[in-house]
């Protein structure tokens, strides 16, 4: 394989160039380094290789045109089928749906697979693909979102306010006997200041981890306009490993993730109250964030929240602790769902004496999208706990099961927690 000289080279073997030939010429010589290359070449940067050494370009995807269309792309040549899925495409394309709608790509002679879809409404869109009917997701993207703006920020995006601060906090668990991280939100002031703050405990979905209320529904950017506009009071914010469900960012060794009836022996259910999760978050978890962090330490100042998996945690923990939790945000739960009698048998319980929920409780409010295939079961539970007299709010935003209903519904409730305490 013939190489072209780029010019004169320093080198001491198989040379690219030299003071002693023309450019363009090939011929042997001592090569040079990489910085000889680089020097060779006239390249100010780091060094690039020769054209046949180089890997073929990444498929850029996904594009975001001017009229706010999106094309997205897949390079899969050996591929007989290729098909785009999720929420970018419209309804019946979340997992929970049956069956899941997906739309076809087009493959190109280069054997890479594109569709452009849209315009698109300003928002946040996910989206995967079949491969031969199988998951994939963009090699390029690891979040699989794409933002397609607005004209102005919306009230996810971040301005110039006071942000608060993420932190990674590592833990030693002795209920799930691993070592875990926690996401930790603090507001602006935190660091140089003395004043305690109220906690919430927002917890993930199902097939998600303890970062992802701050990277796909960007809860600290949130908090940091709602607290900037003075709309909701200042708190701390964190987020766990649920236990149950989905990867885990964890440095040590993490048990079956899910905790129910497989891991917890005959008689036991994924809701049953030695759900390693729960006596995680109140012997744990909570103790923890009370003494490393400047927290009120009470159940007046405490909330626990959840979207999906962590909206079913909610109502399974929240209804029956409401003695450390006085603020409870499910959203998208599905908890009472058809058929579900876990639920309904470690809850039995609740729905037996509700009196400490009407004592206890300062706030219950259901989030749910108006096309979440989890919609009626949510307001099966709402309705239920209501003829018994518990005070709750019930709101459906615009969507699916998806963090666009979910991002909105913290934007909502946040200003609402702690509302009325010192």
């Amino acid at each position: 394989m013939d190489r072209k000289c780029l010019g004169k080279c320093p080198g001491r073997r198989t040379c690219y160039g030299s003071a002693n030939k023309k450019p363009g010429e090939f011929h042997e010589e001592p090569h040079h380094s990489w910085r000889d290359r680089r020097r060779a070449t006239g390249h100010p940067g780091p060094n690039v290789a020769p054209e046949e050494y180089s890997r073929p370009r990444r498929t850029i995807s996904p594009v975001i045109h001017p009229d706010r269309s999106v094309t997205l792309k897949v390079n899969a040549p050996l591929a007989s089928e290729v098909r785009v899925t999720g929420h970018i495409i419209g309804m019946n394309a979340h997992w929970l749906s049956a069956p899941r709608k997906s739309i076809p790509m087009s493959k190109g002679a280069d054997g890479i697979w594109s569709v452009t879809l849209g315009p698109l409404k300003p928002d946040i869109y996910d989206y995967g693909y079949l491969v031969d009917g199988y998951p994939a997701g963009d090699i390029g993207n690891r979040l699989n979102y794409v933002e397609v703006p607005g004209d102005g920020p919306a009230y996810y995006d971040a301005r110039d306010v006071p942000h608060g601060e993420v932190h990674l906090v590592i833990y030693n668990s002795k209920a799930t006997d691993s070592v875990r991280y926690l996401r930790v939100y603090t507001p602006p002031g935190y660091e140089a200041g003395t004043t305690r703050y109220p906690v919430l405990y927002l917890q993930h979905g199902g097939n998600c981890c303890e970062s992802s209320w701050m990277e796909q529904a960007r809860a600290n950017i949130i908090m940091d306009n709602l607290i900037a506009a003075k709309k909701a009071r200042p708190m701390i914010i964190v987020m766990a490993l649920g236990a149950r469900s989905g990867p885990s960012e964890g440095i040590g060794p993490v048990p079956s993730q899910m905790e129910g009836a497989k891991s917890l022996g005959k008689g036991q259910t994924n809701y049953d109250p030695g759900n390693r999760f729960e006596v995680d978050l109140l012997t744990g978890i909570i103790p923890f964030i009370d003494h490393k962090f400047r927290t009120i330490a009470d159940a007046d100042h405490r909330a626990l929240s959840g979207l999906s998996q962590g909206g079913i945690q909610t109502v399974t923990i929240g209804l029956r602790h409401s003695d450390v939790f006085h603020w409870l945000v499910p959203m998208s739960a599905g908890a009472e769902s058809a058929g579900d009698d876990q639920f309904m048998a470690i809850s039995a319980d609740v729905f037996a004496n509700v009196a400490p929920l009407k004592q206890n409780l300062k706030l219950l409010h259901f989030v749910v999208g108006d096309q979440d295939v989890l919609h009626e079961a949510d307001k099966r539970l709402a309705d239920r706990l209501a003829s018994l007299g518990v005070k709750l709010t019930f709101t459906t935003e615009p969507g699916m099961h998806e963090y666009k209903v979910w991002r909105k519904g913290l934007w909502d409730v946040a200003p609402e927690l702690f509302r009325g305490v010192k």
